[in-house]
């Protein structure tokens, strides 16, 4: 079926928070048995900075795991204000050109999904798509943008993603696609976007028809900057 061992998503958090909360964590068998953990994000340096490999570190990645994060892989095309990918799928926290300080709006957020994703490519050496491999069947390190994914699935409105009756909607769906929960009790909005992420990984390498890549593809300048790069969705809902 595939040679991946875990498809694993994370759901992020805002880094440069007062206090950050830790990142929730879904990992995917190969049988689709979902488990739920937390990664917590290391210390943030002077001037905003995080340290490349203690990101990868913080957030390894083990041999033949896909990894699918909701969050931001590079910065927008010079001179845009927002990736075409997530102008898309209507994501409300827009990436621009330049990669943003912490302060207004999603920007702590963005800027620690671009760091994020530079540092498990440089550091880990974890492919992404388009600047490594042009196939989604090779690609490890991918994104996704649940709010996309969940208006696709959902053939009527899902109700508020935090209330009892959002989420049990929502899991559901997810049941439906092939998931199954092995943690006992209810799932948080956060631990179900995260598992959102995942299912899109395993998707790429179990029912590969099913999932599509939106967006320019990723590029690189000449100092190492990434730019667009393409989000994950379902195909056969597009």
């Amino acid at each position: 079926m595939t040679d991946a061992h875990r498809f694993v998503g994370w759901d992020l958090t805002d880094p440069f928070a007062r206090a950050p909360r830790p990142v929730d964590e879904a990992v995917v068998d190969r049988d689709g048995r979902v488990r739920f953990s937390q990664r917590a994000w290391p210390v943030p340096r002077a001037r905003h900075a995080l340290d490349p490999e203690a990101l990868a570190e913080a957030f390894a990645v083990g041999p033949g795991d896909v990894v699918v994060v909701d969050g931001p892989q590079a910065l927008a095309s010079p001179g845009a204000r927002v990736r075409d990918a997530e102008a898309r799928l209507r994501a409300p926290g827009r990436t621009p050109d330049v990669l943003p300080l912490p302060g207004a709006p999603f920007a702590g957020f963005v800027r620690g999904g671009v760091l994020l994703f530079a540092a498990l490519r440089t550091h880990a050496r974890v492919p992404m798509l388009d600047l490594d491999t042009p196939a989604l069947s090779r690609a490890r390190l991918l994104e996704a943008f649940p709010g996309a994914t969940w208006r696709a699935l959902a053939v009527e409105k899902l109700g508020a993603k935090a209330s009892p009756e959002g989420r049990a909607r929502r899991q559901a769906l997810l049941e439906a696609g092939g998931l199954r929960f092995m943690d006992a009790g209810t799932c948080t909005h956060d631990q179900l976007d995260a598992a959102l992420c995942a299912w899109l990984g395993w998707l790429t390498r179990t029912r590969p028809g099913d999932v599509t890549a939106v967006g320019l593809p990723l590029t690189r300048d000449a100092d190492g900057t990434l730019r667009e790069g393409r989000i994950l969705d379902l195909a056969a809902l597009r």
